[in-house]
């Protein structure tokens, strides 16, 4: 091969490489871009919210409602009685659970005010269930821990984060998963929802939510 030939070669090599870095570049900002706007909403949102409930909500956002369903009146039933003795619905009536938007909180108020019925209601939440319980990966820890940072730096005075952080860490540490909303949201905001996926929302929920407040 010729010098000329040599020279043309790592100039191609190393413009790939540079275009690669540039693009990966552009993606993490842009994905740092839309995990900060997540967050600012969700905390404007809901002020008494905590680290504890952007966990939650990014690792439904991940896994779905992370539980098996088969017994669909029971499913049906529990969230009838829930209906009833909800004195508060908080939240609206839909929303995404995490910043990338894969899952969805659809709040108990739909059957409420007649959006869907609860038999609709329930059939679009069994069908958002997965087939099987969720397994922690590096990826996900890797994903979650990009958000603990970002939520750190964005708000370092969020209350109550140091505990949050270790509570995580430990359930974490034990190869486990599940935590609750925090007794401060719970109390302020009042959650009364099941998670549905993305695309089921879009064909269900959101049409009736449009097609209501057309009338």
């Amino acid at each position: 091969m010729s010098h000329t030939k040599q020279l043309l070669t790592i100039i191609a090599a190393s413009m790939a490489v540079l275009c690669a870095c540039t693009d990966k570049s552009s993606k993490d900002a842009e994905s740092r871009d839309d995990r900060a706007a997540f967050i600012t909403e969700f905390l404007t949102r809901y002020p008494h919210a905590t680290l504890q409930d952007i966990y939650k909500g990014e690792f439904q956002d991940q896994f779905g409602p992370a539980h098996l369903l088969t017994n669909r009146e029971a499913v049906k039933s529990y969230i009838i009685r829930e209906l009833s003795l909800a004195d508060t619905l908080g939240g609206t009536y839909c929303e995404p659970c995490g910043w990338q938007g894969r899952y969805w909180r659809v709040n108990l108020s739909v059957i409420r005010d007649s959006l869907l019925t609860a038999d609709e209601f329930v059939d679009a939440f069994m069908a958002s269930a997965p087939d099987t319980l969720p397994t922690l990966s590096q990826a996900w820890m890797d994903e979650w821990h990009a958000m603990q940072r970002l939520t750190k730096e964005l708000y370092p005075q969020l209350e109550n984060y140091a505990t949050d952080s270790a509570n995580i860490a430990k359930l974490h540490s034990e190869n486990n998963y599940v935590m609750h909303h925090s007794r401060a949201f719970n109390s302020h905001h009042h959650p009364h929802y099941r998670i549905m996926r993305k695309d089921i929302v879009e064909q269900i929920v959101r049409p009736a939510i449009t097609a209501t407040s057309q009338r």
